[in-house]
């Protein structure tokens, strides 16, 4: 940012560090950092940072099914894990992981809608789900981001929309320790028709190539 525009605050206290990283990286040239404090957080039997998690699914637009069942099961298995939380540079007393700490992020309101009844059915009713939109300012423990489009030659909105670098980022920096980015295989290939569409794609390629890191 020119210095005749502002300030940037290159410290939060929101991430973990594995979280901060990737997106640094992504919209911040590598200058954001994590604060101290995060790193004393702890979500038992999971490592803090992004998390590709890719399904395979075909002729999807704006919705699918194969996402909103890996979000079910994501989802259920961070629900009763042990939570420590730090902040206000104190430790927090542990206590298990509740619905209200984990959002998901969907890519269209159609993904929305059909997570959402998804949830409700497997008795996940207190999990928000929403778009980026909705959940701009909002954190939580952990975040769930649905794509929902099986390839780029299915996007309603052309591929510049779904890899907003700016919307990927506000999706997965929700986050406090962990984020799962569920996507379709067939996106690592798509085939941009723009410089813009190709920054894009070279950025979200990079997350995709991001692991949680691993931490005892």
């Amino acid at each position: 940012m020119p210095k005749d525009r502002g300030y940037f605050l290159d410290l939060t206290y929101r991430m973990h560090p594995a979280l901060t990283e990737p997106v640094s990286k992504l919209q911040y040239e590598g200058k954001l950092q994590a604060a101290p404090i995060t790193a004393q957080r702890h979500l038992e039997g999971t490592h803090p940072g992004l998390t590709p998690v890719p399904v395979d699914h075909h002729g999807n637009t704006t919705s699918s099914i194969e996402e909103a069942h890996k979000v079910i099961e994501l989802a259920q298995d961070l629900i009763g894990r042990t939570w420590t939380d730090a902040r206000d540079g104190e430790t927090k007393p542990p206590r298990p992981l509740e619905q209200q700490d984990v959002i998901v992020v969907a890519a269209f309101n159609a993904q929305v809608r059909l997570i959402r009844r998804h949830l409700d059915d497997a008795g996940l009713t207190n999990i928000k789900v929403g778009t980026v939109d909705k959940f701009q300012g909002r954190e939580e423990v952990a975040v769930i981001v649905s794509m929902a489009t099986s390839t780029n030659e299915d996007l309603p909105r052309g591929i510049d929309f779904l890899l907003s670098p700016n919307r990927i980022n506000v999706a997965i920096s929700r986050a406090q320790w962990s984020c799962h980015l569920i996507h379709s295989q067939a996106l690592r290939s798509a085939a941009p028709t723009s410089i813009t569409g190709l920054e894009q794609l070279g950025a979200f390629l990079g997350l995709l190539n991001t692991q949680a890191a691993q931490v005892h």
